[in-house]
């Protein structure tokens, strides 16, 4: 009985996990702001935290130790540079030998082609993209440019809406703000966005195993050419 807990409970981790979702923030409102999420969780990358600076960092035994730890990264540099150069010279990948052959460049771009379709799309499918808000207010130094600006964001914005609607799981949220609208008073645009996308782990998981003979095309492509000797 106890083992029957111990694998449901284990099971019950696994679902967890898989429904788990893992994605980036975007924001933009004067600063570009980047934020990793995992679950509940958002952690900043850009504008990275600043470092606090302590006095003990400057201290004459830390600044001794920097500077040792720096000079056995050089070394370690000067040895790799060295033994780089005995190395024999490295051949092309089959992937760069194919596409440098003017015979076997075309069908070489097609399968690329081919190869990176089947990686976006699946993994489109996957993607759930979540806008909070997009307020853009365009503006110039002259009324017509400004009425031909707003013409083109317009036909853009729904371009890509369209585009995200047929491709991804594309939500809005109740609350969200979306604008755009001309300012004839203003010279310049103005543009405040905070979009959010995400996966699930699950997700992840079955789209690595749907694209496993990609992934294995793309290993063969990026081994040595042996074909010339």
């Amino acid at each position: 009985m106890v083992a029957l807990y111990i694998i449901g409970g284990i099971l019950l981790l696994l679902l967890l996990l898989c429904l788990l979702p893992v994605g980036v923030r975007i924001r933009y409102e004067n600063d570009f702001s980047l934020y990793v999420t995992v679950g509940f969780v958002k952690v900043r990358l850009i504008p990275a935290r600043q470092k606090k600076i302590k006095i003990s960092d400057y201290s004459k035994k830390k600044l001794e130790r920097e500077q040792r730890k720096l000079e056995k990264k050089e070394a370690a540099k000067e040895k790799k540079k060295k033994q780089a150069g005995e190395k024999r010279e490295k051949r092309d990948s089959v992937l760069v030998a194919r596409l440098k052959n003017f015979d076997t460049a075309p069908d070489m771009i097609e399968q690329l082609y081919d190869m990176m379709s089947i990686l976006t799309e699946k993994f489109a499918k996957r993607l759930h993209v979540k806008i909070f808000r997009l307020d853009a207010a365009i503006g110039s130094d002259n009324a017509a440019k400004t009425a031909i600006l707003y013409g083109g964001a317009c036909s853009i914005a729904g371009c890509l809406s369209a585009f995200l609607d047929q491709n991804m799981d594309l939500k809005s949220r109740g609350d969200a703000y979306i604008n755009i609208a001309p300012d004839f008073l203003a010279e310049k645009t103005l543009v405040s966005a905070d979009a959010a996308m995400t996966v699930r782990v699950g997700g992840l998981f079955t789209y690595v195993f749907e694209i496993r003979h990609v992934i294995s095309e793309i290993y063969k492509l990026l081994q040595e050419d042996k074909s010339n000797g």
